[in-house]
């Protein structure tokens, strides 16, 4: 891989665990001022607000450098970790002032990740995005991995206005990082379109793409099925299998550990399989594995369910970057991830809503079966009636 591409690399791996060590912090706190429900709906909130700007950010990502688009959401990220620290501690822990950070950070962070999917492509070539995405799958991955470590012991022995500033002096040193990289220098863009017109345009191409399509409907029950995942592990770490906040920050770990294996060998054997294919079988795998853990009581079964279930995401997460990226042109690449961020995200916020409706009459073991069950059935269905997914390669300078 190209220096540059290293630099990048490195940034978002500093990047990553100063988020995943706020992300314990913040997520345990709330899990213990909270219900399960309020829970659920704050995620919600914070989907609903990632829906809001992967819909309207894509034309304005099109338009802007997006190196320096990058370091400007690093940057500001770095301001508002510190401000918010601060605050904290002259309003004695305000969770209001947890909640409006959340919000910040999504939409800074909403931003930033496809700026940073459109950066890949201008770093290495286009035969090398397979091994390039597998290589960012697992260093997100790691990142995690380490800051779930740190977090989960921080989180016993210091305050949340301690990690968040350890956040900010890690999201400082991913800036300088991509000091290094230098803008990219003016490709073709030509005239620029009114606002609604560059919008429009993104929709309107991703609608008209029947791979796109595909692609967009696999993503959207994908996001069904580990919706339990995401909002209840927290509860289910506390209610199911009678654990705390290190038994949570161990669950979180299995996600991360399945995928960052998985990573690897993806990156070692990324040219020998079917891209297509892979992605459609780990649709399956994530709702199989969903069942499986909505039928376990024990922290060592959980584990292995949620360690298999991290190799699936992992599985499904790197042939939908490549398969995005190949079959959409650059200068349309920033609108089109955004519309399908908006889209997949707008399924997670109203199912994050409803895991947690659902919990005021079933218990969490039976929200988890309700969500895997329902989601492989759609799968399967969804399978039957498509074509396969094939992986293509067009010219990224071309609009068609």
């Amino acid at each position: 891989m190209p220096k540059v591409f290293r630099y990048f690399y490195l940034s978002d791996l500093f990047a990553v665990v100063g988020a995943s060590i706020s992300y314990i912090a913040i997520y345990w706190t709330s899990a213990e001022r909270l219900s399960a429900f309020q829970l659920a709906l704050l995620i919600g909130a914070v989907f609903l607000t990632r829906f809001v700007v992967a819909t309207f950010s894509g034309p304005w990502i099109d338009r802007v450098d997006p190196v320096r688009l990058l370091k400007g959401t690093v940057a500001v990220r770095t301001g508002l970790l510190v401000l918010t620290a601060i605050g904290l501690q002259l309003f004695s822990g305000s969770t209001g002032l947890l909640v409006a950070l959340l919000i910040a950070q999504t939409v800074l962070q909403t931003i930033g990740g496809n700026t940073a999917f459109k950066v890949v492509t201008r770093l290495v070539e286009a035969d090398r995005l397979p091994v390039a995405n597998a290589y960012l799958s697992t260093l997100d991955r790691i990142g995690t991995l380490s800051g779930l470590l740190i977090g989960g012991v921080l989180i016993a022995n210091f305050s949340i206005e301690t990690i968040l500033l350890m956040e900010a002096v890690l999201h400082g040193a991913a800036w300088l990082l991509l000091l290094s990289i230098k803008p990219a220098a003016p490709g073709g863009e030509g005239k620029q379109n009114r606002y609604i017109d560059a919008l429009t345009e993104g929709l309107t191409y991703l609608k008209r793409d029947r791979q796109l399509m595909q692609i967009l409907g696999f993503a959207v029950i994908a996001n069904w099925m580990i919706t339990p995942a995401n909002t209840l592990l927290a509860p289910f770490a506390k209610d199911v299998v009678d654990g705390g906040a290190k038994t949570f920050s161990v669950l979180e770990l299995a996600l991360v550990i399945g995928g960052i294996l998985m990573s690897l060998l993806y990156a070692r054997f990324a040219k020998q399989v079917a891209l297509g294919r892979l992605f459609r079988l780990s649709v399956l795998l994530q709702g199989l594995f969903i069942i499986v853990l909505s039928l376990t009581d024990t922290v060592p079964l959980a584990f292995i369910s949620l360690f298999l279930l991290g190799a699936a995401l992992s599985l499904f997460g790197i042939p939908f970057s490549t398969l995005l990226q190949q079959t959409t042109p650059d200068l349309l690449l920033g609108r089109v991830r955004s519309a399908m961020v908006a889209v997949s995200t707008l399924c997670s916020a109203v199912c994050y809503v409803l895991s947690g409706y659902l919990t005021t009459f079933l218990s969490i073991e039976h929200v988890f079966l309700f969500f895997g069950v329902s989601g492989l059935i759609g799968a399967i269905c969804l399978m039957l009636y498509l074509p396969r997914i094939q992986s293509n390669n067009i010219s990224q300078d071309k609009a068609g």
